[in-house]
């Protein structure tokens, strides 16, 4: 028993470091939340125009928040976060679509939803990000970058094939290698905590001081 609340103890040690670190703020209304404060009113105005005219004509809903870090978390974990939270999309459509910039980090990522996966594929929203927003970001233009892929997502939905012909995504950035890195150092440091406290010669003082 005393073996096991030491463990338990290991584990709620290393778990907060694991855990998500960014707050996720209630859903403000409109479509376009410039946290990171790299639009203008004027270019915020004109996405917020183009989404919303898009939304009344076809329910599906574009949202595009920018922030300017993850705060040690993971690209992936805060735009599954924000899209939960906001509930982005109809319920009885799960058809929205989150545009999830973070500044400092570098870090894009389009998130969909089920009832849009069709027509905004995972080939598509990397095409996007690689060729439409990175260049454009590169050079400093968020509001080209996001305006583009606006674009490029509206056309998707409408049903258009907005993928080149031989398009590769060989070279897709947006991989999570901190994640995996992150989670491997994780069960590495429990396993070695674990077995430091066994007798064995080999597990505990061998594995367990590595």
């Amino acid at each position: 028993m005393q073996k096991l609340l030491k463990y338990f103890a290991v584990v709620t040690l290393i778990v907060p470091f694991v855990s998500s670190a960014f707050t996720v703020p209630e859903r403000p209304p409109g479509f376009v939340q410039d946290y990171a404060g790299i639009l203008t009113v004027e270019e915020v105005t004109a996405l917020e125009t183009k989404i919303s005219n898009f939304e009344k004509s076809t329910t599906n809903e574009v949202a595009i928040v920018t922030i300017k870090s993850l705060d040690g978390d993971t690209v992936e974990n805060v735009a599954q976060e924000i899209f939960t939270k906001w509930g982005i999309g109809k319920a009885d459509k799960n058809n929205g679509v989150l545009f999830l910039i973070a500044v400092e980090d570098r870090k894009t990522r389009i998130h969909t939803g089920y009832g849009v996966e069709g027509d905004l594929t995972d080939i598509g929203t990397s095409y996007i990000q690689r060729d439409v927003v990175t260049p454009a970001f590169r050079d400093g233009k968020y509001f080209d970058g996001i305006n583009g892929a606006v674009d490029k997502m509206i056309e998707a939905l409408g049903g258009s094939n907005i993928v080149p012909e031989n398009y590769s995504e060989k070279s897709d950035n947006n991989f999570p290698w901190e994640a995996v890195v992150f989670t491997i150092i994780f069960f590495m440091q429990l396993i070695s905590s674990v077995l430091a406290q066994t007798k064995s010669w080999w597990g505990g003082g061998v594995v367990g001081g590595l």
